[in-house]
């Protein structure tokens, strides 16, 4: 198929009869309204898709924009999480320590306090037998005061006896 220019447009007017019956010009623009009607609405809808595809290019634009902020945001916060998380595990870490320091103490102050209890009971027990062997010796000794009085007492009466018999 060739290609040909529409005479027209330049001023010229050709017979395009022999021509249109081949096929191979196209029919002449009418200047019928509808066929105006027609290009205007192409024309609007042209300028309407530019205006899309500029709209479009924009929100492409601002959706990369808003992504590549989303995604700088994203890993702001991962390193956040990951300084919480680490921080976290630290102070888990160094709590448990605290209380298994904790727990050891306790525990060697429970084995103290038994070897004070012991300590104590084994005390109670020195008082109360110190006790007893005392609450004995104070029998033992009033037994003894006692024989001794009743000695003194007997010695005594062998004095008088012995003073009367010497009067006589």
């Amino acid at each position: 198929m060739q290609k040909e220019l529409n005479p027209e447009i330049f001023g010229e007017k050709k017979s395009a009869t022999p021509a249109r019956r081949e096929g191979l010009v196209p029919p002449a623009p009418s200047t019928d309204p509808a066929y105006l009607n027609t290009d205007r609405q192409i024309f609007e809808l042209k300028s309407q898709m530019l205006n899309v595809n500029e709209q479009l290019s924009k929100l492409t634009q601002a959706l990369n924009e808003a992504n590549k902020t989303g995604n700088a945001r994203m890993e702001r916060f991962q390193q956040g999480l990951s300084r919480l998380e680490t921080s976290h595990n630290g102070l888990a870490l160094e709590a448990g320590q605290k209380i298994q320091q904790i727990n050891n103490k306790l525990a060697e102050r429970k084995a103290l306090d038994m070897k004070i209890q012991e300590m104590v009971d084994r005390h109670n027990n020195v008082i109360k037998s110190f006790e007893v062997r005392l609450n004995h010796l104070q029998k033992l000794l009033a037994e003894k005061e006692a024989q001794v009085a009743a000695a003194y007492t007997a010695l005594n009466e062998a004095k008088m006896e012995i003073a009367r018999l010497k009067r006589f």
